[in-house]
Formats: C-alpha cells, structure tokens, sequence
C-alpha cells in the first residue's frame, strides 16, 4: 500500500507539473508589417493581432531599437502606439514589441518603418477586382480589398455604361451600385497612399436578365520597355482592339495580330495613362490601363 501511495503521489505530481507547463504557455508578439512612409509622417503601429495560446490577456511593451532624437513613440504599453519622425529623419526605424500575458513573456517581434523623399516612395496598385456577369436588377458591390501598399484613399470610376448611363460613385474601400442597366458596364480603381496614386485597375461587369456562361477575355502584358507595349487577350474569341483614351485625348480602332487578333503590339505617341479594350463580338471585354512613355 505504501508504494501504491508513493506511487499516486508521484503521478499527481507529474500531472500537476504538466498542467503548469501547459497553463504557462508563452503568448505571440505581432508588432505588424514593415512600412515605407514619406519623411516626416506619422503611423500607427498595431500590436493588437499579437496572440496567447491559453487565452489569457496581454499586457504590452514597445521600444525604439535605433534610439533617435527625431523618433518618438507617443507610449510603449498600448497595444497601438503612434510612432513619429521629423522631416529631416531620413532611413530606417526598428520597434520592438514584447508582450506579456501576465505570467510568461513573449519572444520580441519587430517592425521596421522606412522613412523617405515623397519622390521615392513606391506607388500602391489598385485591384478593382474579377470581371463577373451580374443578373439584371442585382446589386453590385465593388470592393478594392486586393490592393497593396496600404492604400488610405479611393478613387471608382464607371468609365464605361451600355447608352453612356454612367453613375458617380461614392469614394471608398468598397461602393454599392444599383440600377445597372442590361448590357457591358466598366469600372476603374484608383488607390493612394499618402497622396502618391496609383495605375488605374479596371473591372467589366457584364449586366443580363439570363445566367452566361460565356467567359471575359483577360489582358496581359507580353512585353512592356518605355513606348513599346504587347498586350496579349486571353481568349478563343476573336478580339477588336480599341485605345479608349490616351494623354493627348485621342482614341482609336487598333488592329491585333494573330489567329484571333488576341495580341496587340502598341508605340505610344504621347507619354501618360493609356486605356485600352479588347472586345469580344458577343459583348464582353476586358480594359487595361497603363502608363508609357516617349522615345526622344
């Protein structure tokens, strides 16, 4: 009897001991994404999606690894702290977070936000979406989710409505639109960040009162090099080619190449935004928006 107690005792104890090891679980520090910001802005750091395994709640620590007198973080125990830099600061600034979850600390997670001239931060690119048929008298949401470089504003377009019934859409991550009428209807998405916009991304919704099945073409570009352009329309179909709008306001019927005329070899005459469209005869299409250039 006194084993079987020593025993018992001794399984007890190792289950007791298990169990703090499985209560004490170390939570996950997640200080964010790293970021490319113009000198002399500000952004919010977001610690939030950090994690415990056991549920338990966190508690939050920052820090400024590279300690700089035009740095500053307005706190250090939120999960969301502001971390701001003078105009003059130019290059890279490291925060580090650790969180604690009361009884084990975190491993540190680190963020790093790059701070440069306006002129060199990199454009966001706008996701207006998929082409899609949509039933007459459904309602469209657009929505800009897909699109990268942590865009702050929003610019839809109709550019293109079946009688030119176009309809002013409101600015926003997503836009509801309603009252479409039956026929090829074209929107276009413009992002920004920090005031440095984005190509536009263009999305064609094809609007009936039957389900089709028939599939849109998709542009891609095959080769692209200062003014010379090959846009190449993914499709069985044959394609007309057509220049919406160029910098100069022109517009015009371009022919394609090709068993279908699918692919389209383009030099531009005027640098700026180009719009172009490959039609299919039975109605859908697909736009495609692009900046060229000039050759001297």
């Amino acid at each position: 009897m006194r084993y079987l107690y020593l025993l018992m005792m001794l399984t007890s104890a190792a289950c007791g001991e298990g169990h703090d090891l499985v209560a004490n679980r170390a939570p996950e520090a997640f200080a964010g994404f790293d970021r490319i910001l113009a000198q002399g802005s500000s952004v919010l750091l977001d610690g939030s999606s950090s994690s415990d395994p056991d549920g338990n709640g966190l508690s939050y620590s920052w820090r400024l690894i590279n300690a700089d007198d035009q740095l500053q973080l307005d706190a250090d125990d939120s999960a969301q702290v502001t971390l701001s830099a003078e105009a003059s600061f130019r290059g890279a600034a490291t925060v580090e977070l650790i969180v604690h979850d009361g009884a084990v600390a975190s491993r540190a997670d680190w963020v790093s936000v790059n701070f440069v001239a306006s002129e060199a931060l990199p454009r966001p690119i706008a996701n207006a979406g998929y082409n899609r048929h949509l039933l007459l008298g459904q309602p469209l949401v657009l929505d800009a989710g897909r699109s990268t470089g942590s865009p702050d504003a929003y610019r839809w377009n109709h550019l293109h409505a079946p009688g030119s019934e176009r309809q002013s859409i409101n600015s926003g991550l997503t836009a509801l639109v309603n009252d479409l009428a039956p026929g090829l209807h074209v929107f276009g998405l413009s992002v920004a960040a920090q005031q440095r916009w984005s190509l536009m991304d263009c999305v064609s919704i094809w609007v009936s009162g039957a389900t089709l099945d028939s599939p849109f073409p998709e542009i891609s570009v095959e080769s692209y090099a200062d003014d010379n352009l090959v846009l190449v329309a993914d499709t069985q179909q044959p394609i007309n080619w057509s220049l919406i709008s160029s910098p100069n306001g022109s517009s015009s019927l371009l022919i394609g190449q090709g068993d279908n005329d699918s692919r389209l070899e383009y030099r531009s005459q005027s640098t700026g935004m180009h719009l172009f469209a490959a039609n299919q005869n039975n109605g859908l299409a697909d736009w495609f928006a692009v900046e060229l250039e000039t050759t001297p």
